[in-house]
C-alpha cells in the first residue's frame, strides 16, 4: 500500500510550486517536424467518388448534414476505411471508450496501409491516454500533437493553479480530413454519447459533411495547428521513451477488443445505416453552395480580437434582417449578448434562441450564468426555448448530466446562410477556447432546418415566458404550464442559486 499524502504535505507542495514558479516545465520545442496537406491522386478512390458531383457544380462545395449520432459515426468511419494518402483529426476530446476505441483501431489499419495520419489533441482531452497515444506516436506513420499542454503530466491539475492564465485557454476545435477531399466539421468530440453510443447519456448534436473547396480551408487551419507553437509532440511529454516490443503488444490488445465488441448491438447499428448505403451507392444528398471556415488562430491568447472568428460572425449577426435563431447548449449572453440580440429585435428581427434547461445541461455553473438574462431578453421580445431532459431519469442531482442534452452548435441566419461549428454563445467561446466550424450560405439547407424546427421545439422543448409573477415554462406538446425550473430537483435548483453568487461569468 503506498504511503498516503498528508493534506498539509499536499497544500505545502503546492505552495512550493507556486513560490518556484511551477514544479516542472515544457520541453524546448525546437525539432518537431512540419508537415503540410497531403492530397490523393486525381484516380484515388474518394477523387473518383467525388468526380461527378464535384463537375456538376463547379466552384461550389457540397454540404451533407449529419443530424444523427449514429450517421455521424458512420461517417467517420467511411472515411477512414476510404483514405489513401493522409487523415487529419483535430478533438477538443477524445475519449477511451468503445467509440474511441472504433476510431483508433480503423486510424492504426489506415497507417498499416500506408496512409498518413496527423491526430491532433487539446490536452485535457488526453488525461490517463499519454501512454496509449505515445505507442500510437510509435507507428513511423502516426503522429500525435497535444494543444497547449500540462507540464505536470501526473498531476495533471496542478497546472491550473501554477499557470492558470496559459491552461485556462484551450482548443475546442473538431474536424476530421481525409485526403484533403473530404471533411467533416461540427459540435461532437469523440466519446460514446455523442454517438448514440451510451444508455446513460445521449448528446443532441449535429455535423456537416464536407468537400469541395471548403475542404483546403479546414486543412489549412488544421496545419496552422499542427505547426503552431503550442502544440507539442506527445513523445516530448511522455516521462519514458516507448519501448520496441509496446506497439506490437498494443496491436495484440486490439486483436483481443475486436473480438470482444464484434457481437455489441452497437455494431449491428451500425452496419444498418440507411447513410451507410446512401454512402455506398454514392446517393449522398449533397447542399451546394459557397461555403467557408470560421477559425480562430492557435495563438488566440496572443493575438487581437480582429483575427478572433467572432468577429465575422458578429458580422453576420449585423447583417440579418428578418430572421435568427440560435442553437448553442451553452448559452451565456453577457450584457453584450444581450444588447445585440435586443438590438436586433428592436429592428424587426425575430430571434429564437434553443439552449439547455436546468435539468439538461450537463454544466450547471453555464446554466447559473444563463438564468439570470431570461427576464430581459423575454421583455425585448426574444423567444426562448429551452430542451428538456428526456429518458428516464429526470436530472434531480447537483453533479450528475441528464440523460439527454443539448449539443449541437449552430446559428440561421435569415433564410439563406448557417453557420455549423463548435462555438457556444458564451465568453469562453468569444474569448478563452480556439473554436472553428463553417458558414454556409445555402438556403435549400436553411429552410430545411426551418422546417424542422416547429416539431422539434414541441415535442423537445419547454418555451420560457414571463408572467405577471415572473417566469414560467410553457410544455407546447401538453399546453401545460410549470411555475418552477421543469424536472428539476430542489438540490439542483439550489446550486444553480449559489453558482450564480459568484463571479464566474468571463469563465463560462
Amino acid at each position: 500500500m503506498p504511503p498516503r499524502v498528508s493534506w498539509r504535505s499536499f497544500w505545502l507542495m503546492i505552495l512550493g510550486c507556486i513560490s518556484l514558479g511551477g514544479c516542472s516545465s515544457l520541453p524546448e520545442l525546437k525539432d518537431a517536424p512540419r508537415s503540410y496537406k497531403l492530397t490523393s491522386a486525381p484516380d484515388s478512390l474518394i477523387a473518383g467518388y467525388l468526380a461527378e458531383p464535384l463537375a456538376g457544380h463547379p466552384g461550389q462545395s457540397g454540404v451533407l448534414p449529419l443530424f444523427e449520432g449514429l450517421d455521424a459515426m458512420v461517417a467517420r468511419l467511411a472515411l477512414i476505411k476510404s483514405a489513401e494518402t493522409s487523415i487529419d483529426l483535430q478533438y477538443y476530446i477524445f475519449r477511451n471508450d468503445d467509440t474511441g476505441r472504433l476510431l483508433a483501431w480503423q486510424l492504426l489499419d489506415a497507417a498499416d496501409r500506408g496512409v498518413r495520419v496527423r491526430l491532433l489533441l487539446d490536452d485535457t482531452a488526453s488525461v490517463n491516454i499519454d501512454r496509449q497515444l505515445a505507442v500510437m506516436a510509435s507507428h513511423p506513420n502516426v503522429s500525435v500533437r497535444l494543444y497547449n499542454p500540462s507540464s505536470h503530466r501526473t498531476l495533471r491539475a496542478l497546472s491550473f493553479v501554477t499557470d492558470f492564465g496559459r491552461m485556462n485557454h484551450r482548443m475546442h476545435n473538431k474536424s476530421l480530413t481525409v485526403d484533403n477531399r473530404l471533411s467533416v466539421v461540427g459540435g461532437r468530440n469523440i466519446g460514446n454519447e455523442y454517438f448514440s453510443n451510451d444508455e446513460d447519456v445521449e448528446f443532441g448534436d449535429l455535423d456537416v459533411l464536407l468537400t469541395g473547396p471548403v475542404v483546403e480551408q479546414v486543412s489549412d487551419q488544421f496545419d496552422a495547428y499542427w505547426n503552431g507553437s503550442n502544440t507539442y509532440p506527445v513523445e516530448l511529454l511522455t516521462e519514458h521513451p516507448v519501448q520496441s516490443d509496446e506497439l506490437a503488444a498494443m496491436y495484440d490488445q486490439i486483436a483481443n477488443q475486436k473480438r470482444q465488441l464484434e457481437e455489441h448491438p452497437y455494431i449491428q447499428r451500425l452496419t444498418k445505416s440507411p447513410l451507410l448505403r446512401h454512402m455506398a451507392d454514392n446517393r449522398l444528398e449533397w447542399f451546394w453552395g459557397e461555403a467557408k471556415v470560421l477559425a480562430d488562430p492557435h495563438d488566440k491568447r496572443e493575438g487581437q480580437a480582429e483575427a478572433w472568428m467572432i468577429t465575422p460572425l458578429l458580422d453576420e449577426f449585423q447583417q440579418t434582417r428578418e430572421r435568427l435563431v440560435i442553437i448553442s447548449p451553452y448559452f451565456v449572453p453577457t450584457t453584450e449578448g444581450v444588447r445585440l440580440l435586443t438590438g436586433l429585435a428592436k429592428r424587426g428581427v425575430a430571434v429564437t434562441v434553443i439552449t439547455n434547461s436546468l435539468a439538461a445541461t450537463d454544466v450547471l455553473a453555464v446554466h447559473s450564468g444563463y438564468k439570470g438574462y431570461r427576464e430581459a431578453l423575454l421583455r425585448a421580445g426574444v423567444s426562448l426555448y429551452e430542451v428538456k431532459a428526456t429518458g428516464k431519469r429526470p436530472s434531480h442531482s447537483w453533479k450528475g448530466s441528464s440523460r439527454s442534452s443539448l449539443h449541437a452548435k449552430s446559428f440561421l441566419f435569415d433564410d439563406d446562410r448557417l453557420f455549423v461549428g463548435s462555438f457556444n454563445f458564451d465568453p469562453r467561446s468569444a474569448w478563452l477556447n480556439t473554436e472553428m466550424g463553417v458558414m454556409v450560405n445555402q438556403g435549400e439547407l436553411n429552410q430545411k432546418i426551418h422546417a424542422w424546427l416547429p416539431q422539434f421545439l414541441t415535442n423537445k422543448t419547454y418555451q420560457v415566458k414571463l408572467g405577471s409573477d415572473g417566469l414560467y415554462w410553457h410544455e407546447l406538446s401538453s399546453g401545460k404550464d410549470i411555475y418552477a425550473e421543469p424536472q428539476a430537483g430542489f438540490w439542483r435548483r439550489f446550486m444553480a442559486d449559489v453558482l450564480a453568487l459568484f463571479p464566474l461569468e468571463s469563465q463560462l
